[in-house]
């Protein structure tokens, strides 16, 4: 389907999620948008037309722009009480009946931990994102108004999987038994999964017993029977990558096509008829760290919906020196140091303010040359030049994010010197003046680049700060300790964030993220368990939440607390410990 397709996939549209209710056209009416998409009830995606001599020449606020999205995972089964499920005479859970969905870096669907005991394939649903067919030369063209606009603007209710599936490829689980038949399976069907990622996740989640490709494990996943559904993201727009200053080299995920990639899931539950356990392994330090982005907006929404489960990974920020607190006292300043490594080319740097006050900032370089405050304006957008170290400095404060209260300040840094940059805060207003900095993930900077003074709390990625979704921190099941680099909570509005801990994973891929494949391969034996008695639509991810911390694993310490949230994850005492409550 060519709507919006091209507006997706080109570089010269730039999209942004927008909190609206109104129609389509109205939306597309009143931003003269080229394209407009709507996700759900309370949000639309538009698209501008921008070629390339005006590439540059129009700036919008930090706030409104995409936020861009890193992987969060780099003798559990037992740990965590799955195989006394597996084993019980009356249990004998392996998520028969239900769908695991995942977006991330695609999937190696002809690995055995992927097939049934016939060879055939577990996967209802494979979309790829990266790959491109012939579309019988259709294309958005350039710029549409009026009625031609109107052409664009689409709406997916009602539609089948290939609706949602309107850029890249989409695969059946028929066209890959096809390509399982053949000699080499990756002539047939190209998509793979180059990082390996996605298929780690996978396997913790779900592979197959006894056709996994470590012998040491013969118990495969936690729910070895799951049907599975993966979609392979695209890597974000060059746009958005120079924007936040994120390497070339580094995968990271725009909020549409997580979004996008979600919509098809829900789809493929619903032609399959199967509840859903959406897994959610990445992560994002962009935002106020309020659970606001679009994107934890949209999986909030998701999160409600019955025979549905959204786990997220809390985030390896741990010990990363990515997170500052500060109070500015009277009328003086509060200096934030920040370290840059060499070879750091670029990131960005963002303050967002606690409370109503207003704040102004200083930056001096390594070598001594001021960038001097801007008084008086609660918004502006300046970009610096350094005459004696080279780079650029960006800097943006503005109130336009729909989903924040007070202010926020990014500040980019382009080619800049390595050393130690000071950055003086200065705070107008009779309110607390205490401020919050974010840098990226560790994915997109290098380790040395930090915080000199550092806070270790208020590390929750999003879309793991989000209300209503299943949040997983990890921890190591041979010791028993918290993984080292796991991000401690809470919330910046003191929301007990993470919800449990699980564990962390294979040596090669280790960490929050393989935590939440590991949940969400545990949320799907509860679902298997209320198929069995025939309600499995009362189930949503409230549901099975306030099951898992009822019944989490507590030993030696006051819960919920900011490392652990409501402790280990114990999903063998969910039926032991609160009998009958996953069964009515």
């Amino acid at each position: 389907m060519a709507v919006c397709r091209e507006a997706v996939i080109s570089d010269t549209y730039k999209g942004f999620g927008f909190l609206n209710r109104g129609s389509e056209e109205e939306v597309a009416e009143l931003l003269r948008a080229n394209c407009v998409r709507r996700v759900s009830d309370n949000l639309v995606f538009a698209y501008f037309y921008y070629p390339e001599p005006e590439q540059g020449g129009r700036e919008f606020p930090f706030g409104i722009m995409q936020k861009c999205y890193g992987l969060l995972s780099e003798e559990e089964l037992a740990a965590s009480g799955v195989l006394k499920l597996r084993e019980g005479p009356l249990t004998n859970l392996r998520g028969n009946g239900v769908l695991l969905g995942f977006v991330d870096t695609g999937i190696d669907f002809a690995e055995e931990a992927f097939r049934n005991t016939d060879g055939s394939t577990r996967l209802v649903g494979l979309w790829d994102q990266t790959l491109e067919e012939d579309q019988d030369g259709e294309s958005e063209g350039n710029g549409q108004t009026g009625a031609e606009r109107e052409e664009l603007i689409y709406s997916p209710k009602g539609k089948t999987t290939s609706d949602y599936a309107f850029y890249g490829r989409e695969f059946s689980e028929e066209e890959i038994n096809l390509a399982l038949q053949s000699e080499n399976p990756y002539e047939v069907i190209s998509s793979r999964d180059e990082n390996g990622h996605g298929s780690a996740l996978v396997r913790a989640a779900a592979a197959s017993e006894e056709r996994g490709e470590n012998v040491d494990n013969p118990y495969g996943g936690v729910a070895p029977l799951a049907s599975i559904a993966m979609v392979k993201l695209k890597q974000a727009k060059p746009h958005l990558r120079d924007f936040w200053q994120i390497p070339d080299n580094t995968f990271c995920a725009a909020e549409e096509d997580i979004i996008y990639g979600a919509e098809w899931l829900l789809s493929v539950a619903e032609r399959e008829n199967k509840p859903l356990v959406l897994c959610v392994a990445l992560g994002s330090n962009q935002g106020n760290h309020t659970g606001q982005t679009v994107l934890s907006r949209y999986l909030d929404d998701v999160a409600r919906y019955p025979g549905v489960c959204v786990c997220t990974a809390a985030g390896n920020e741990g010990g990363s020196g990515h997170h500052f607190f500060g109070r500015v006292q009277g009328e003086g300043y509060e200096e934030v140091e920040i370290n840059v490594a060499e070879g750091e080319e670029g990131f960005s740097a963002e303050l967002w303010a606690v409370d109503a006050d207003l704040f102004t900032i200083e930056i001096t370089s390594p070598a001594g040359e001021v960038i001097p405050r801007i008084q008086g304006r609660p918004t502006f957008n300046r970009q610096y030049r350094l005459y004696f170290e080279g780079g650029t400095i960006w800097i943006q404060s503005n109130l336009y994010d729909q989903s924040v209260g007070t202010q926020g300040i990014w500040i980019r840094f382009a080619g800049t010197a390595a050393g130690v940059w000071r950055i003086r805060v200065y705070a107008e207003g009779e309110f607390s003046k205490a401020f919050h900095m974010w840098l990226p993930i560790r994915a997109f900077l290098r380790e040395e680049t930090a915080f000199l003074r550092p806070d270790p709390y208020v590390q929750i990625c999003d879309p793991g700060a989000a209300r209503e979704v299943l949040t997983f921190t990890a921890y190591d099941a041979v010791s028993g300790s918290l993984y080292r680099e796991a991000s401690y909570g809470y919330t910046e509005d003191n929301r007990i964030k993470p919800d449990l801990a699980a564990p962390k994973g294979e040596v090669l891929y280790e960490g929050t993220g393989m935590a939440t494949a590991f949940g969400a391969g545990c949320a799907a034996l509860v679902f298997e368990e209320a198929i069995r008695q025939e309600n499995y639509v009362i189930l949503d991810t409230l549901v099975i939440k306030r099951l898992f911390t009822a019944s989490a694993e507590r030993n030696g310490r006051d819960y919920p607390n900011r490392e652990w949230g409501y402790g280990k994850l114990d999903v063998y005492g969910v039926f032991v410990r609160t009998p009958g409550r996953a069964l009515t």
